[in-house]
C-alpha cells in the first residue's frame, strides 16, 4: 500500500493515476470527505491533527 498525500492536487492526481495504472495499491490521504482520485482508497486525515493520522 502506497500513501499519497496531495492527491487531490495536479502532482498527486497524476502519481496516484501512474500507480493504479501499474495495478499497485494506493491510499490517498485527503483533509475532508471529499472524493479521492480515481484507483485510490481514500483517508481523511490533517497533518494538523495528528490523532486523524
Amino acid at each position: 500500500m502506497i500513501l499519497v498525500t496531495g492527491a487531490t492536487g495536479h502532482v498527486g492526481s497524476v502519481v496516484v493515476a501512474t500507480l493504479a495504472g501499474q495495478e499497485r495499491p494506493v491510499r490517498a490521504l485527503v483533509r475532508r470527505h471529499t472524493p479521492g482520485p480515481d484507483g485510490a482508497e481514500v483517508a481523511v486525515g490533517d497533518f494538523n491533527d495528528p490523532a486523524t493520522l
